[in-house]
């Protein structure tokens, strides 16, 4: 009868914790009974009455229901109720001797808790001549398996020598970062949208016809652990690199933009080269917890020594990570920095002007990021860290078309693409339309065409 009775007691307790798929409608805290149940009350032992007065009780019941319950329940039902509420608070609650204090974490591990790890070498024997190869059924391909511009696809690094490729399209689907989630659906739906290399309607070049490009398929990230994620993606960019293959990224979080400019520095030279990032954030955080994720890529850049400070250029800055602290400290390292400020008061033209002319002034090659949250959301619901009034999707398009002319480009990244939370698409479709204005001011350079030329066609249609 015990036993049935205890039953019965946890079976009511159930029931009764099944109200808390309710909205509370009172925060938990002390509480008083009121004067028409002290008498209930006083029949309780001293560890029942501070049980109810602590509030702790209304971690399961709300106060309306504990009041009906002291009402309605006898003696002997009532004392069953709180002795299982106190049972179940107990093994809820941290208890020292029993619980740890932490989840332990084998930080000396090198292997990704989840994530596809490379192919051994010795599982590498190709039965085919290196060099990127077609995964279309169609000549012209519309549908079928979707690659980045429609590109080959090259899979080894031999791929991309044997093939002479220029630019190597690499997705990037990292999702540990800071910011809302869907990153790591970016480069798949960039992939599926077929809008890179469209011809430049200024030149009327075609990227495609001037420049080898190929889909060097993903980078693996660990899920849940962007530091392994870093050293790996960093290995893959350098190797890319060392191929003379621009590694051309798309992300993915922007924490990925550290490991992005390491592994090209890793192939060409810390220093070496510039690096242009249009952002929304300064990406600066020095004091943070630990330094893994987007919002610290900035500061490892500039304090490991990949790139210098007075050869890096930030444009679009806004939100609520500029502060007066933030850009002294970017000042203090001598890096260009652009606010949205500074383009409301001068005009983004006067301000374009003045960034070409820091580009020119600076190293002969640069690596070009782009984190989708400097475009306005107007043209870009779809990033991670969403910020109001930024730049314009053509603004931006017609800087990073500049700067990937002028310069020699070393690699390029865009991130933050969470495509979720854009259903109309719009928002993919600009963030091609970025990484195709890159693609053009790099065959631009390559035929030997200035930034600025316009095709003569292109410009009047000669028509009296």
């Amino acid at each position: 009868m015990k036993t049935q009775g205890l039953e019965m007691h946890l079976a009511s307790t159930i029931l009764i914790l099944t109200c808390l798929l309710l909205p509370f409608q009172t925060a938990i805290g002390q509480w008083s009974p009121p004067k028409d149940l002290k008498k209930q009350v006083d029949t309780l032992n001293e560890e029942q009455v501070e049980f109810l007065t602590s509030g702790a009780v209304l971690q399961f019941l709300p106060q309306q229901q504990l009041e009906h319950e002291l009402s309605t329940r006898d003696t002997e039902s009532l004392l069953g109720l709180l002795n299982d509420l106190m049972a179940l608070s107990a093994e809820m609650s941290y208890d020292p001797e029993r619980d740890m204090g932490a989840t332990p974490l084998n930080i000396h591990s090198k292997r990704f808790n989840r994530g596809t790890l490379p192919t051994p070498p010795l599982l590498r024997k190709m039965e085919r001549d290196p060099g990127p190869f077609s995964v279309h059924r169609y000549l012209f391909p519309q549908t079928g398996v979707p690659t980045f511009a429609g590109a080959k696809v090259a899979i080894w690094p031999e791929d991309l020598v044997a093939g002479k490729v220029d630019v190597a399209i690499i997705g990037v689907p990292s999702n540990a970062g800071s910011g809302r989630r869907d990153a790591n659906h970016g480069p798949n739906e960039m992939r599926a949208t077929n809008t890179i290399v469209i011809p430049d309607v200024q030149s009327l070049i075609k990227p495609d016809e001037v420049l080898s490009l190929a889909d060097y398929g993903d980078f693996s990230v660990d899920w849940l652990a962007t530091e392994l994620s870093i050293a790996h993606v960093t290995d893959m960019v350098a190797e890319t690199a060392e191929t003379g293959a621009i590694p051309m990224l798309v992300g993915g979080d922007t924490s990925m933009l550290y490991p992005g400019v390491k592994g090209v520095a890793r192939a060409r030279g810390s220093a070496t080269f510039g690096l242009l990032q249009l952002n929304a954030h300064p990406d600066a955080e020095r004091f943070g917890d630990h330094t893994v994720s987007d919002r610290q890529s900035m500061f490892l850049l500039l304090d490991e020594g990949i790139v210098n400070g007075g050869d890096t250029i930030q444009v679009g800055l806004r939100g609520p990570e500029v502060d007066v602290e933030t850009l002294q400290w970017l000042r203090d390292q001598k890096v260009r920095y652009h606010t949205m400020a500074e383009i409301q008061q001068r005009g983004f033209d006067n301000v374009l002007k003045r960034v070409i002319s820091e580009v020119d002034k600076g190293p002969d090659a640069f690596f070009v990021s782009i984190d989708v949250s400097v475009i306005s959301p107007t043209d870009m619901q779809a990033a991670g860290r969403m910020t109001p009034n930024g730049l314009r999707a053509e603004e931006v398009a017609q800087a990073i078309r500049h700067v990937c002319a002028a310069k020699e480009i070393v690699g390029f990244e865009i991130t933050d693409l969470a495509p979720m939370l854009d259903l109309s698409r719009l928002s993919v479709l600009n963030a091609n339309s970025m990484l195709n204005a890159c693609l053009i001011g790099i065959a631009l350079r390559k035929n030997g065409l200035r930034p600025e030329y316009v095709h003569p066609l292109a410009l009047d249609h000669g028509q009296r």
